[in-house]
């Protein structure tokens, strides 16, 4: 695909220049226009798009094309020899990321219907323009996929695993390797990212809600024991420890809305700024479902080595097929790398399959008697481990937790993952016979062992 750049160049406080070009930035065709016309489609969109009651799509996104195509009619004619494609770069300054792009429509059809399909993008224009990055891995897919939903927020319980579910199924033709991250917890994010070599994720998939607090964009994860935790965009690349994938797609309501009219930068931008290279994110509220038909249709085509504009097209398409109202509040912003394909087409020769998941098991105790997952592998669990640490972390007269059931449905499992998030605390495992003198035997060992780190510490002081 080709690109094309609208960019936009401040000429004094009152006006601006607006630049249409492709790969040579000396090469462009521009047009004087005032800074009090991107206020007035700023104030439009507010009234007409950003609102319950909506102007027809197709006329909102007709009135951007005609501004952009302008009396000279550049915009129409630098489109109209479209053979490859286009991805359409639109600076995000001067407020211009806040207007719905996804809508142009040229009188006849929304220009993402297409084909070969016209998408815009929000380019964060740091340098003169944009660049292809295309560095497919010759592999399978491998996304990362984390889930938030808190025990005490008042938004909407996501179904998270009928999400996942669905992204397994649209992709099984050409399978993907998920990982998925079980807590909704960044720290555990970043325990798990620091497993990996640098470049193993091709997508980081976050989804539950987001949100605008203290004039700042922001994601509720979720606390170690399950509440609420409005995290930043700087908190997320911290989690990711500099080992940013390609594409992170930021599945939450309005992670790619400017807030205070445009002013305040989306969380999408944000993250742009903190080192992502792209990130996909939605402009108002979805619904579950529809979100969730998107994740699908997006990463069945990116699984089969589709490049990212391409693969953003064809979700658009089917949601608009699907007659799915809110298709356009999808949005992709870049930095100055554009992703093309990920990974390479299936029939590649020597293509790497989809590894088997692993069974690697550990034991709890030091005899070697109770099998159980490693970190890594554990899946699932999330409320009831939530529900542990909140009666063994939090100040509380409980003095413990039981875990009981049935033989064989994993409560070794629950025990040794709330080891690992109880690392500050000394490990015992009693397995079996349960009676006072094996109770005092074992509570005496720990005993023995903690005077004599003591003495040892002290002697050394």
């Amino acid at each position: 695909m080709n690109i094309l750049h609208l960019d936009l160049k401040r000429s004094g406080d009152n006006y601006a220049e607006f630049r249409f070009f492709s790969n040579n930035t000396n090469d462009f065709k521009s047009r004087q226009l005032p800074l009090a016309q991107i206020e007035g489609l700023i104030k439009q969109a507010e009234r007409d798009y950003y609102t319950v009651s909506p102007t027809d799509y197709a006329k909102t996104g007709q009135a951007l094309y005609n501004w952009l195509d302008g009396s000279d009619r550049g915009f129409e004619q630098a489109i109209e020899h479209n053979r490859e494609g286009i991805v359409l770069a639109i600076t995000a300054t001067e407020r211009l990321a806040h207007l719905p792009w996804e809508l142009l429509h040229d009188g006849q059809k929304f220009l993402v219907e297409r084909r070969p399909a016209i998408i815009p993008v929000r380019w964060k224009a740091d340098r003169g323009k944009l660049t292809w990055d295309y560095q497919p891995k010759n592999r399978a897919l491998n996304v990362l996929f984390m889930a938030s939903s808190p025990i005490d927020s008042d938004l909407p319980e996501l179904d998270f695993e009928a999400e996942e579910g669905r992204i397994l199924n649209a992709t099984k033709p050409i399978p993907l390797s998920l990982t998925v991250e079980e807590s909704g917890y960044l720290n555990e994010l970043g325990y798990l990212v620091k497993r990996y070599p640098q470049g193993h994720f091709d997508v980081f998939h976050l989804t539950g809600h987001a949100t605008n607090k203290n004039e700042k964009p922001c994601f509720i994860t979720e606390t170690e024991l399950g509440y609420s935790k409005y995290s930043s965009a700087e908190d997320i690349a911290d989690a990711l420890q500099f080992k940013m994938p390609k594409l992170i797609f930021l599945s939450g309501c309005q992670t790619g809305y400017s807030w205070n009219k445009g002013i305040v930068p989306s969380m999408a931008e944000a993250l742009l700024m903190e080192g992502a290279t792209a990130v996909l994110s939605w402009g108002k509220k979805v619904s579950d479902t529809d979100a969730t038909a998107a994740a699908a249709t997006l990463y069945e085509n990116l699984s089969a080595g589709i490049t990212v504009t391409e693969a953003v097209a064809k979700t658009y398409q089917e949601l608009i097929r699907n007659k799915v109202q809110d298709w356009h509040f999808l949005r992709l912003y870049v930095a100055e790398i554009l992703p093309g394909a990920l990974v390479t087409p299936e029939l590649t020769e020597d293509r790497q399959l989809v590894p088997r998941p692993s069974v690697a098991t550990e034991f709890l105790d030091s005899k070697g008697e109770v099998r159980v997952p490693k970190r890594e592998n554990f899946i699932g669990r999330r409320r009831q481990l939530q529900n542990c640490l909140r009666s063994l972390k939090a100040p509380s007269e409980k003095i413990g937790a039981l875990i009981h059931s049935m033989g064989g449905l994993g409560k070794s499992s629950i025990a040794s993952r709330l080891c690992d998030r109880l690392s500050e605390h000394k490990k015992i495992v009693w397995w079996r016979q349960i009676d006072e003198s094996s109770l005092v035997n074992e509570l005496g060992a720990s005993q023995m062992c903690k005077f004599i780190f003591i003495r040892d510490f002290g002697l050394e002081q």
